[in-house]
């Protein structure tokens, strides 16, 4: 959360160059980011009341359970385009052009983006979705349960990222 506050007061590193051309819709995306991610870990900490044993379970660990499983398939996805950029397959990853700046800069600036989602972002996802599964895996209480939610959050995880390589494979262009 702190990154989506840097950049919602305006803060500008890390963030790709297509940002710039947007700002007042990057700050708002942000804020918005911001108190999604705040509702999640009040969310989180919310298993910790004895009321949360009230609430019909899956009605608790729905909402986790679709956040880890983004959260951990945009790190794998983003760790493997980025990793392609890298090596030089740069249809791998669609940054979009930025007019004020020259091909070269731009070159530059799409290599450093694709260094810090790789170094910094696509860890701080995985990090993300794998707390958020462990917080509500300890919340479940028999094995078996257990069991089902690992298993369905590593199909979700792997689905999704089928999804995108399907994506991307038709040259489809799909953001939230």
């Amino acid at each position: 959360m702190a990154f989506h506050v840097y950049w919602a007061v305006g803060g500008g590193w890390g963030l790709p160059p297509a940002a710039a051309l947007r700002p007042a819709e990057t700050r708002a995306a942000n804020w918005v980011v911001s108190a999604i991610e705040l509702i999640g870990a009040l969310w989180v900490l919310a298993l910790l009341h004895p009321a949360a044993r009230r609430v019909p379970s899956w009605l608790l660990l729905s909402p986790l359970w679709a956040a880890s499983a983004v959260c951990v398939s945009h790190a794998v996805f983003g760790a493997v385009t980025k990793s392609l950029y890298l090596g030089g397959m740069h249809e791998a990853v669609d940054f979009p052009a930025v007019p004020e700046l020259s091909a070269e800069a731009l070159a530059d600036a799409n290599h450093l983006s694709a260094v810090q989602d790789l170094v910094v972002f696509e860890p701080c996802f995985l990090i993300q979705g794998v707390v958020l599964a462990m917080a509500a895996w300890q919340f479940i209480r028999t094995p078996g349960h257990r069991r089902l939610w690992t298993w369905s959050l590593v199909v979700a995880v792997v689905l999704i990222n089928v999804f995108g390589v399907v994506l991307s494979l038709s040259d489809t262009k799909f953001a939230i």
